[in-house]
């Protein structure tokens, strides 16, 4: 009986085309899930609640998940910054707030949006500052940024603002945003925290 030996050149051409199918069919699976990229997110500097100034690029290397809002806002507002803190807290027991994930919400009422106000609305939501940016800074200028953003802001003669219900960003941590959320009542918390962790396992 006569054994034919294998062809080596044929196995190793067989092992790598099926090495480089493998690796199409992996790259393609990690592009069907990667979140599309809407656009360069608007770099800003606003002010902290303790004085200080805070830009956009001083946060590269993390998620962002960012509101546009006012702390006097009788609906829409309170009720998205209830369901971020929602998802603050679903971030902590990940070990993933703060330190890979900051929440951010940025006034476009500082007039009212005292540095105190400010900080009275954070306890009385329950916001944890140390995986927050609370954000504000002149007010033309601050509703320019959220125009740069998409957001629409018109102020009413009574002091109080109407603004597009699309004021939740969701930017990478290379600083595109990858996702526009409605606000409010319709916010898809269990949707942002999959979205979330999908930014967090790309890499930088």
């Amino acid at each position: 009986m006569i054994v034919k030996k294998a062809n080596p050149f044929l196995i190793t051409v067989i092992i790598l085309v099926l090495s480089f199918l493998t690796y199409l069919f992996v790259t393609s699976q990690n592009s069907a899930d990667r979140l599309p990229i809407v656009k360069a997110a608007p770099d800003f500097t606003l002010e902290q609640l303790d004085g200080s100034d805070f830009e956009l690029k001083d946060n590269q290397g993390k998620v962002m998940l960012i509101e546009f809002m006012f702390t006097s806002c009788p609906d829409i507002c309170p009720a998205t910054t209830y369901n971020m803190v929602l998802l603050q807290d679903e971030l902590i027991k990940q070990d993933s707030f703060g330190s890979k994930v900051q929440l951010v919400a940025i006034t476009f009422d500082p007039n009212t949006d005292t540095p105190e106000v400010f900080q009275s609305y954070a306890k009385r939501m329950g916001i944890d500052q140390s995986g927050w940016r609370l954000l504000r800074g002149d007010e033309a200028y601050t509703i320019e940024k959220a125009k740069e953003y998409g957001i629409g802001i018109q102020k009413l003669d009574n002091n109080q603002y109407v603004h597009t219900v699309t004021s939740l960003m969701l930017v990478d941590a290379n600083q595109q945003i990858r996702k526009i959320y409605r606000m409010g009542e319709e916010m898809d918390n269990t949707l942002i925290l999959k979205d979330i962790n999908r930014l967090l396992k790309e890499k930088i």
